[in-house]
């Protein structure tokens, strides 16, 4: 099963840009129109949070005419710049989604993984902070099925960024957190959003994984007296290929504007035949990569 990641949208409604500068409507086209585009195509687009800037009817309504060419199903969660009841009403299809504001933790079952939304977000807050509550329903949840390979999606990274001005903002995640993941150790991959960059770091035996957003970037900053900088750093799709309990993770990117040609004289019936050598031990066949590149 292959999992695309998304988010951090921020969009906002016709005809503004976010911070005055970012055209988060055109980056979220661009990365629509990428994920159709991708071979092999993904079983599922996850997008964890932050999907609008400033939570309105307006914007919410922009948000749902942006993705409504997508034609691959669609998992969504609230981040810290979403309200819970808007973005519900606003996709009632998303029955997992509870409506009135209630936190979105919520258990989804597929063939090759189970896809639990975990909820941190504090309204009005920058911050995660789990309610003791959403930490009893995680424990739970995690223990019912305690042999199925487990994708976790949440909006904000669980560990320390190595970003330092949002990691200065961040309280302490509780110990019971990282508890919870190492009693359960089917838990594989979380994928999160917030800071803007592509991040990878390990807790309690899982592999946490954040995704660039599809309208900005954060400059990279370890400096806690660096000011935040806005980037045009081109927007990434994470890729998660869940295959017989494991997971790979991939990295594409939103603008297509790259070629993909194959090697010289290699085509699939001969592919065939230097596949079954390669699998029996043979050496690639002697000239094979110097006449591709002098075909470049």
């Amino acid at each position: 099963m292959l999992i695309a990641h998304i988010t951090d949208f921020h969009i906002v409604p016709e005809p503004a840009l976010c911070y005055g500068h970012s055209d988060t409507r055109a980056g979220l086209r661009r990365a629509v129109a990428a994920l159709m585009a991708i071979r092999p195509r993904p079983d599922l687009v996850v997008a964890s949070g932050d999907l609008v800037d400033e939570p309105s009817p307006e914007a919410y309504a922009t948000l749902r005419g942006l993705l409504a060419p997508l034609d691959i199903p669609l998992v969504l969660i609230p981040g810290n710049h979403d309200d819970r009841a808007l973005l519900a009403a606003t996709f009632p299809e998303h029955t997992y989604l509870p409506p009135g504001g209630d936190l979105a933790n919520f258990a989804l079952d597929f063939d090759a993984v189970r896809l639990i939304g975990f909820d941190a977000v504090v309204a009005g807050k920058e911050y995660a902070d789990p309610a003791p509550a959403a930490l009893d329903w995680l424990a739970a949840t995690l223990a019912a099925q305690p042999g199925r390979p487990t994708m976790m999606v949440m909006h904000h990274p669980p560990l320390r960024t190595g970003l330092a001005f949002m990691d200065a903002i961040q309280p302490p995640w509780p110990s019971r957190f990282t508890e919870i993941l190492e009693a359960n150790r089917q838990v594989k991959l979380i994928a999160c959003g917030h800071v803007h960059r592509a991040i990878e770091g390990v807790l309690g035996g899982a592999r946490v994984s954040s995704g660039g957003s599809t309208g900005h970037q954060f400059a990279f900053a370890t400096d806690l007296d660096q000011a935040p900088q806005l980037s045009d750093e081109p927007a990434i799709i994470r890729l998660h290929l869940w295959h017989e309990g494991a997971v790979t993770s991939f990295t594409t990117p939103v603008g297509r504007d790259f070629t993909v040609r194959p090697f010289a004289g290699i085509d699939a019936a001969a592919w065939r035949q230097i596949s079954a050598a390669l699998r029996a031990g043979q050496r690639r066949p002697a000239g094979a990569v110097a006449e591709a590149e002098g075909d470049a």
